[in-house]
Formats: C-alpha cells, sequence, structure tokens
C-alpha cells in the first residue's frame, strides 16, 4: 500500500461510518485477527464503526476483537429486534466505541442489518467474507456501478453477490464492498488504495468529471510533472492555471483525482481546443481518457462550436488511432494557436473533428 495516496484518504474517511458484516464462516478463522487489526486502524484515524456479526450471537466476535484489544461494546439485542438494538447501537458508536451485534440471521445483506447501515447514515457496507469475490478471468471486479451490474454478470464468478450488493446501493448505501476476508491486509488495502482489492458495487457518483477547483491545482500540478519534464505535455504554472480556471476538469474516483483534460476556446474561430489530457499511468487503458475527451466535445457543441482540436507530439496514435480524430495541416489552426506552437519549436501534429 501507497503510503502518501493511503494519506489522503484519512480526511475524507474520518466521521465517516462504516458496518462491516463478518460472515459466520469467518468467525472461527485465524485470519480474522488481521482484518480486525485493520478495522482497529480505521476506528483510531477516525471511522465509526459498526461490526456485525452473521447469525445470532455476537459473542464470538467480540471475543476476537478482544484479543486485539479494541475499543467495543456490544449490543445486547441482535438487529432483528428492531429499534432497540439500533438505539443501542448508536449509542455505542456516538460514545466513540466500535459497536458489536448479531445480525440475528443469516445472509450478508439481510433487511434489518442494511436498514440498521440506513438508518445510521453509513456510507460504505462492507462484507468480510471467506473468499466468493466476483472475479471474471481470475481478476476481481474491481468497481461496477449500481446501474450496470447487470452488464457485469456473464462469466463472472458469484453474480448474486453483486445483484445483492446493488440492490443495497440502491437502497441508498453509496459504497458496498465483497471481501475475502482471509486475505492479510484486505480492509486497509481496500480503503485505502484507489483501485483496492476485491469488489465494490457503487452509486453512479462514484466516478465523475467536475470542474477543476482552485485547491486541486497543486495535485494537478503534481500529477502533470512528469509529463511536463519528458516533453509531453506544455509547461504550466500554478497562475497560468488559476487564470484559466474554467478551462479545466478532472475525472475522479471515490473523489480523488486521477486524470485531466482542458477545453479552450476560439470564439471567433467557431472551434475549440482539445488540451492537457492526462491520465495517471495506474488507470490507463480503462476508458478514462476517452471519456474526458467525450466530455470536452459535449461541452464544446453545447458552447456552439463547430470543430475540435488537439495539438500532440506524443499523443499522436491515440487521437488518431483510439479517438479517430483526422490528422489536418497547421494552418487550420487559429491564428494566435498557430504562432504559439510555431514559437515553442515542437513537433506536435494537428488533429480534429467537426462536431
Amino acid at each position: 500500500m501507497n503510503v502518501r495516496s493511503a494519506l489522503e484518504y484519512v480526511p475524507y474517511f474520518c466521521g465517516r461510518l462504516f458496518v462491516v458484516h463478518v460472515a459466520a464462516r469467518l468467525l472461527e478463522a485465524g485470519e480474522l485477527v488481521d482484518a480486525l487489526l485493520d478495522a482497529d486502524a480505521l476506528h483510531e484515524v477516525g471511522v465509526r464503526l459498526v461490526l456485525v456479526a452473521e447469525g445470532a450471537e455476537a459473542a464470538q466476535l467480540a471475543l476476537r476483537a478482544g484479543e486485539c484489544e479494541m475499543h467495543t461494546a456490544v449490543a445486547e439485542y441482535p438487529l432483528t429486534e428492531g429499534a432497540c438494538a439500533v438505539a443501542r447501537v448508536k449509542e455505542i458508536v456516538e460514545r466513540r466505541q466500535v459497536a458489536i451485534v448479531a445480525a440475528g440471521a443469516e445472509g450478508r445483506f439481510h433487511e434489518a442489518a442494511v436498514n440498521m447501515a440506513l438508518e445510521l447514515g453509513a456510507s460504505k457496507y462492507i462484507c468480510l467474507q471467506v473468499g466468493e469475490v466476483p472475479t471474471r478471468g481470475g481478476q476481481p471486479i474491481f468497481a461496477v456501478r449500481e446501474s450496470e451490474v447487470e452488464q457485469q454478470l456473464a462469466d463472472c464468478t458469484h453474480p448474486e453477490l453483486l445483484c445483492g450488493a446493488a440492490i443495497v446501493c440502491r437502497k441508498g448505501i453509496p459504497r458496498v464492498h465483497l471481501l475475502d476476508g482471509l486475505r492479510r491486509g484486505v480492509l486497509l488495502d481496500e480503503l485505502f488504495s484507489e483501485e483496492g482489492v476485491g469488489s465494490m458495487v457503487h452509486a453512479d457518483s462514484y466516478s465523475e468529471i467536475r470542474p477543476l477547483r482552485e485547491e486541486d491545482i497543486p495535485e494537478l500540478l503534481s500529477m502533470i510533472a512528469r509529463s511536463i519534464v519528458d516533453a509531453k505535455l506544455v509547461h504550466r504554472s500554478y497562475e497560468s492555471i488559476r487564470e484559466n480556471l474554467q478551462s479545466y476538469y478532472v475525472y475522479t474516483l471515490d473523489d480523488t483525482i486521477v486524470g485531466c483534460v482542458a477545453l479552450y476556446p476560439y470564439a471567433e474561430e467557431a472551434c475549440a481546443e482539445l488540451g492537457c489530457l492526462f491520465i495517471k499511468k495506474n488507470y490507463e487503458g480503462c476508458g478514462y481518457g476517452k471519456a474526458m475527451c467525450r466530455f470536452v466535445e459535449d461541452k464544446a457543441r453545447a458552447l456552439g462550436f463547430n470543430r475540435i482540436f488537439a495539438v500532440s507530439q506524443s499523443a499522436v496514435d491515440y487521437f488518431r488511432d483510439r479517438m479517430h480524430y483526422d490528422p489536418l495541416p497547421r494552418s487550420v489552426l487559429p491564428a494566435a494557436r498557430l504562432a504559439a506552437l510555431e514559437s515553442s519549436g515542437r513537433a506536435s501534429e494537428v488533429f480534429g473533428r467537426e462536431l
């Protein structure tokens, strides 16, 4: 796990409530201690936690948590008892302890447990189980929108888990994680990395393209610094980005910036430039670049422009072969953009398309 990346999540998670459902088969496994140590670390950085033991008894889970010296308290009633059980869980959480409660029934997504998570405003519902992580081709299905779950069911393992997680999302829980509780470090590796190690079903807000904010500029500059050094992107300063803030957009996953793009308008020529297209290395090949290009095209079209172009030295193959932009002569560029390109001395090529 990358420590720098992990630290970015701490302020975001602080104060949030996570419900962790522990499968009955996992309660006797030695590996559960590792997962509980992860949970304790989450609690230490400010995450409010509820541990739900599958079945009618919470005593065994409380005993295992005691081995980790967690600050816990056990709710006297299982969640199937309704309001009195939820009220007790809430009381424990509000006094900054980890609440342990029995589900009172079998199943990962039992109605009583899900309703408790909704009532307490949980931002994550996490299932720790013995294996049983949905995969395709031997690889976990890392993240899927709840509205797209049905499209992911073909040729995947444990499709019923994806369907169950999607139902929980539709009820109002933003994220549902399906994790192998036998995997060491599974909670921290899942929650403090951008890709994770299990399967996550999420509401559509998990990924979005949004306008760049001024407080994002340092992160943007850090992200594109290597490409500027390698002469793949034109140098940009904090001041120049701030002056053109309205031109920049970022692609985010779970509020983490993983890519950027810019739209520079040339109103007199009724055209716009697609610039500063960049995706973090770990996210290349996921379709995020194409999504940002299409987003900028739609923006340009909405502004009344009839043509979009891109000037690139390093992404020639991408614009030509992936985006299917047409190669264009430099003479089609707006006069100001042509002058800037000529003075830069860069051997960039021009691509574009009609909108």
